[in-house]
């Protein structure tokens, strides 16, 4: 029987110009996830309908106690097929009209899942009563069996449309929640490339052989000493230029003249009274005490 699901996914849109930073709002608009019919939906369902056919196999309801093993078997599995077949494009495309139909306080996926089912079942209660007879030869008066016929296909499946529903939505949820994460990710690697480049900028201009990862600045008289992983290089600039270079670049300063890379402290520790943060390239930058709370606070030192 049919197996498809319709849930609701909100997607906001919004238009900007200039930079689009990753914490961005977007205004979301209803938008229904239309399922593909693919070689790997088909294969899902089958094995929720095998599921099912095994399970009334060894039940065997609706006084079927007497009929063989193999024989409820073969009958089950002929008539849970048939169902899949009437009800999956039923539901998909009866689903697919109802979000554009119905009214907004009662468009939701269990409504539109409810009543394309019911439709279903209608559709499958006129076959059934023809594959009862090929099997068991006790054809009766046809549209007198109507509406226990009706009653056995939507109890039946119905249920399985509705774990075929839970299924699709569990997995629809988790392609969602991998995507937001890609998209975090993606969002993450952009700020923080971002950040960098005024960082670059200053990389830059040092030797090929010194450009690096960023660790540490400490103004010397008129000269700057510019610290990377591949060694230092004294330039002449400003501290106070550098500082504005670096203002959106994951940093602190730590003293009038010392200003650090967060991502580049490796340790800390106490020489009396005074605080002292270790690099990563081992060189020992002083905290004074007018920087003293905010490097406590960055690095979370008590």
């Amino acid at each position: 029987m049919a197996f498809v699901s319709c849930t609701e996914n909100f997607v906001k849109t919004t238009k900007k110009t200039g930079v689009q930073l990753a914490n961005r709002e977007i205004n979301q608009q209803k938008q229904e996830l239309i399922k593909k019919w693919d070689a790997k939906d088909i294969l899902s369902d089958s094995l929720v309908v095998v599921a099912f056919v095994i399970f009334l196999t060894f039940v065997r309801p609706f006084g079927m106690h007497e009929i063989a093993f193999w024989y409820a078997g073969i009958f089950w599995l002929i008539m849970c097929f048939s169902g899949y077949v009437i009800y999956s494009p039923t539901i998909y495309f009866l689903s697919k009209w109802l979000s554009n139909s119905l009214p907004e306080s009662l468009n939701n996926a269990a409504v539109r899942l409810l009543l394309s089912t019911c439709v279903a079942s209608g559709i499958m209660a006129l076959f059934a009563p023809f594959i009862i007879n090929l099997f068991f030869g006790s054809f009766q008066n046809y549209w007198q069996s109507l509406p226990m016929s009706f009653l056995a296909c939507f109890f039946i499946g119905g249920f399985i449309s509705g774990v075929s529903f839970i299924k699709s939505m569990l997995f629809q949820q988790r392609q969602q929640l991998q995507q937001n994460t890609e998209q975090l990710a993606q969002q993450n690697e952009q700020v923080e490339s971002i950040q960098k480049q005024p960082a670059q900028a200053l990389i830059n201009e040092l030797p090929l052989d010194k450009r690096g990862q960023l660790i540490c600045l400490q103004m010397d008289d008129h000269y700057l000493n510019i610290m990377t992983d591949k060694g230092e290089h004294l330039l002449l600039m400003r501290f106070k230029d550098a500082l504005t270079k670096l203002e959106r670049y994951d940093g602190f300063q730590t003293h009038r003249s010392w200003w650090v890379a967060k991502d580049a402290v490796a340790s800390s520790k106490k020489e009396g009274r005074k605080l002292i943060l270790v690099m990563s390239n081992g060189t020992e930058v002083p905290v004074s005490q007018t920087y003293l709370a905010n490097t406590k606070s960055v690095l979370g030192i008590k």
